[in-house]
């Protein structure tokens, strides 16, 4: 009976151990066949793929690139757009993103989109042997890389170096990558490419603005518009079918609502410059630096007929510009001059801002754009007149008019001593040579005005007061050998000095270049001679940054409009051309 039991749990056993054998191997089979179903595309294309190879193939042409061997290197040179297959789902959504960078003002083309989106599309429509197989795969790794890191490091810092556009006229400091950029974004593409692209896009408020100015208008420009054919002035009342074709022109970028009425015209219909479109023509003009009339003539019709690339490439220009970051901070108090639309503004924090017109270098002698700390005020300034105004101005002036030295209160100097300029022949005189030291004594006449603002500089130039005050009523005042004229030059100081509610001390800067007190108790003490003049070196007691810079789009503080400025110095078409796509192909971008 023992025995009988015996073999009876012997047989349960081994039909026990057969059963659990036999579901394993079931298990393992469906295993099998479900991944033998779950296989990708790719794998079916290209069953005999080797992984390794691609990474033996990027290790050995990177070993002299600065930039991809230590994005590859630190992961055993491991692809971020390939794994065991092609990851064409990631690679479609960065081909979507370059295709939409159009939106910044750019050309998918700049990052190569056309050439990474046909290398995926073949790949992944098995147009190649092995051999040539791997040498897309690597083709596509590289080239899709360099985009990646040439779009997130445009995003964050710009795609231009100003300071080789500009060149010499420049010296403003501006972040650039460094190895601890380089390392963050070789971690975040090899974590998340796309998101890691997705969120190097700028956010600031001014650069969203321009944004969506840029794609309001290519919707706009697709409508198109009638070109104003009249070159007459029109006043208020006139009527005239030109004066519709104006309406039109100014109800397509919104300066002008038409009546419901007047939606329906013809090329013959007439209609009447009433006050409604006269402010409408004159928003047009203030957001394009032009000066406020009281009637609409060939200046103004000019204008109205740009089209509108125009406007789009201003603002293609200006996006690149605000992706630039300034490394040096705003002070409480600040002063930024915009060279290209000829304005000054003031700012202090919970004050008002101070605006005003400056005239600026013309296009042979540029205003350097910089960026410095006002360091002092100089009451009834000295002008020391450079040597090439000297020869090429005041000699030549002098030769024709024997008076102009004396008349315009010059005086010259030759080793530090006054010379009588009767001595001196003038006919003989070789301007080319003229050797004399020449000051202008300071008063009303100096071409300095009675006050000029200093600031550390490489260019020896500064802001100041002018005589010459004509100039500020023109739209065009790139006039200047290089200095900034401001027009409003006591309400500078007062910022400056932080009196802008004292009056005493305005009357007493007043005084102080003989000029008339303004308040009632400002006169009384100087009648009673104790109102005292102010030392002609005034130090602010606060410190105030300054930036000379240019920009062809931009914003008031507290004002939500877009201003268009002329390119006086055609520093936005090299803007352009240096992002324009270059053969299509991504340069491989060193280290700054």
């Amino acid at each position: 009976m023992k025995k009988i039991l015996s073999i009876s749990l012997v047989l349960a056993f081994l039909i026990f151990s057969f059963t659990d054998c036999k579901e394993k191997e079931t298990t393992k089979l469906s295993e099998s066949t479900n991944k033998q179903v779950a296989k990708s595309k790719f794998a079916r294309l290209y069953p005999d793929y080797n992984p390794q190879q691609i990474k033996e193939t990027i290790h050995d042409l990177i070993l002299k690139d600065s930039l991809l061997l230590p994005f590859y290197s630190e992961d055993v040179y491991h692809p971020i757009w390939s794994h065991d297959t092609l990851d064409v789902d990631k690679l479609k959504n960065f081909v979507s993103i370059l295709n939409e960078s159009n939106i910044h003002g750019l050309s998918p083309e700049y990052f190569s989109v056309s050439r990474i989106k046909a290398i995926t599309d073949s790949i992944d429509a098995g147009l190649y042997n092995l051999d040539d197989l791997y040498n897309k795969m690597v083709d596509l790794e590289l080239t899709s890389s360099l985009s990646a890191v040439k779009y997130i490091k445009g995003m964050k810092y710009g795609f231009i170096n100003p300071k080789k556009l500009y060149k010499k006229d420049y010296d403003i400091s501006i972040l650039t990558p460094d190895s601890t950029f380089y390392q963050e974004i070789y971690k975040e593409l090899k974590e998340d490419p796309i998101s890691s692209i997705i969120n190097s896009v700028p956010t600031d408020a001014i650069y969203l603005r321009l944004q969506k100015e840029y794609q309001e208008l290519k919707e706009k420009k697709e409508q198109g518009f009638k070109t104003i054919t009249s070159t007459a002035t029109y006043k208020l009342g006139d009527k005239n079918k030109h004066i519709s074709e104006i309406a039109q022109r100014l109800a397509l970028t919104g300066e002008y609502v038409i009546a419901e009425s007047d939606s329906i015209r013809d090329d013959s219909s007439e209609m009447m410059l009433d006050e409604n479109l006269l402010e409408a023509i004159n928003i047009f003009r203030k957001k394009n630096s032009y000066p406020e009339e009281k009637e609409i003539g060939k200046l103004t019709i000019d204008a109205l007929n740009r089209p509108l690339d125009y406007y789009l490439e201003k603002l293609q220009a200006n996006m690149e510009r605000y992706r630039w970051k300034m490394t040096k901070a705003k002070h409480n108090k600040h002063i930024e001059v915009n060279v290209a639309s000829a304005y000054l503004t003031a700012t202090e924090q919970d004050s008002l801002p101070l605006i005003m017109k400056v005239c600026v270098g013309t296009a042979t002698n540029k205003t350097p754009l910089l960026q410095s700390d006002i360091s002092y005020l100089n009451l009834n300034p000295i002008w020391n007149i450079p040597t090439s105004i000297a020869q090429k101005e005041v000699a030549v002036l002098q030769k024709k008019d024997p008076t102009y030295i004396k008349r315009h209160n010059m005086k010259l100097y030759r080793n530090g001593k006054e010379v009588d300029i009767t001595t001196i022949n003038w006919k003989e005189v070789d301007p080319s040579k003229f050797s004399y030291t020449i000051r202008q004594s300071p008063g009303e006449s100096n071409a300095l005005g009675l006050v000029k603002f200093m600031f550390s500089n490489a260019f020896s130039v500064y802001l100041h007061d002018t005589p010459s005050k004509a100039a500020f009523g023109r739209k065009n005042r790139a006039v200047s050998h290089g200095c900034v004229r401001v027009q409003k030059p006591f309400d500078l100081a007062f910022f400056c000095m932080s009196t802008t509610s004292d009056d005493i001390y305005k009357d007493r800067l007043f005084y102080s270049i003989d000029k008339q007190p303004i308040s009632k108790a400002g006169k009384k003490l100087a009648q009673e001679n104790k109102l005292k003049k102010l030392p002609d070196i005034l130090n602010p007691k606060e410190k105030i940054s300054l930036f000379i810079d240019y920009y062809t789009v931009y914003m008031y503080p507290d004002d939500d409009m877009l201003y268009y400025a002329d390119d006086v110095y055609e520093y936005d078409s090299a803007i352009l051309n240096a992002l324009k796509p270059q053969h299509s192909k991504v340069k491989k971008e060193q280290k700054n």
